[in-house]
């Protein structure tokens, strides 16, 4: 039984459907970004592209290195190109590891994230950071890390490989769960996460 809960709602913007990565200028818009650094792991430097294409100048630079838990000296080398290049934000195209990169980004310089998700991680929708230091890892909580608007293109999952999707999916089913376990739980949240363990099934 729920009794006494606060709820604090993420302040982000979502934007869902399909064909939706063609709107992603209109997100730096919104947030009036001008020079914008893409970030993704090599596995996705195609849409990374697409995302360059459609931005034109205010694309000022393209990192594909992407990897799993943000070793710290990736970070600091994506964090000296971002000052480098006078980025005022960052796009991040894929799963939990370009989100990670950009959340290092902003963690240091408080610049913001368009996160653009082509998996079901989930990590473009917490104020979660991750660092990996000779294979220790450390993580926080910082709302400069939160994605400041999503973009959710269904047509970006169809062609994931089949292993790395049922994995990505159970993923964003373990969240839904945890979340439905955790000490903050509030009626809101509860259905959030009923309605995405259905949808996820279905």
């Amino acid at each position: 039984m729920i009794g006494d809960f606060a709820y604090e709602a993420n302040p982000m913007r979502v934007r869902f459907g399909s064909g939706s990565l063609e709107r992603v200028a209109d997100e730096l818009d919104h947030l009036g970004l001008r020079r914008v650094l893409v970030l993704c792991s090599p596995s996705q430097q195609s849409v990374a592209d697409r995302v360059a294409s459609i931005l034109g100048d205010r694309c000022v630079g393209i990192r594909s290195d992407a990897v799993m838990h943000v070793p710290a000296d990736l970070a600091a080398r994506a964090n000296a190109e971002a000052v480098s290049l006078g980025a005022d934000g960052c796009v991040t195209v894929g799963g939990g590891s370009a989100i990670g990169l950009g959340k290092a980004i902003a963690l240091e310089h408080r610049v913001p994230i368009v996160a653009v998700p082509t998996t079901y991680a989930g990590s473009e929708m917490t104020p979660v950071w991750g660092m990996t230091t000779e294979g220790r890892k450390e993580t926080g909580r910082d709302t400069a890390v939160l994605p400041r608007s999503v973009l959710y293109d269904p047509d970006l999952t169809a062609g994931l490989p089949v292993g790395l999707s049922v994995t990505s999916g159970i993923n964003a089913v373990a969240h839904a769960v945890e979340a439905l376990y955790a000490p903050d739980i509030s009626p809101i949240i509860a259905l959030m996460a009923e309605d995405g363990v259905r949808a996820l099934a279905s």
